[in-house]
């Protein structure tokens, strides 16, 4: 299961750019979880402790209540709120049965600290998710 994890957080934007040795240490410190449709996997508000990418199915993301994107397999759900210990924005539901990996905010801490280079990449990929949502408001 750990090289499905390892592929999954490859294909995701918040992890592309990291080696395949912080790979595999993100993936061993992720547990999976399969969760039915219509589950909330996280709540609008609530402070979280743990960030899910989704390996397979697909989710509803809603603010407000009112739906704002779509996730599927690839997707990170939560990345924010763990390193930052703020509400999280948005509630997140199954719209299908999924499969997630589940990094709670101790093994990020973790990662952090053994692998300097990791949070080097994360920062980076943070910082190009806000230079695409800066083009997306002001194109």
């Amino acid at each position: 299961m750990t090289k499905v994890i390892e592929s999954a957080l490859a294909n995701t934007s918040l992890f592309s750019q990291c080696s395949a040795r912080e790979l595999r240490l993100i993936a061993r410190l992720a547990k999976t979880r399969v969760v039915p449709e219509g589950t909330r996997l996280v709540v609008e508000g609530e402070v979280g402790d743990k960030m899910l990418v989704v390996l397979s199915g697909s989710a509803s993301v809603q603010r407000g209540g009112r739906k704002i994107a779509t996730l599927a397999a690839g997707d990170v759900i939560g990345e924010l709120g763990v390193l930052s210990r703020a509400p999280r924005n948005a509630t997140v539901v199954t719209t299908a049965d999924c499969e997630v990996a589940v990094i709670g905010q101790r093994a990020i801490n973790r990662l952090l600290a053994d692998a300097p280079g990791f949070a080097r990449k994360l920062l980076e990929a943070l910082a190009e998710r806000v230079r695409e949502l800066d083009r997306k408001l002001y194109p």
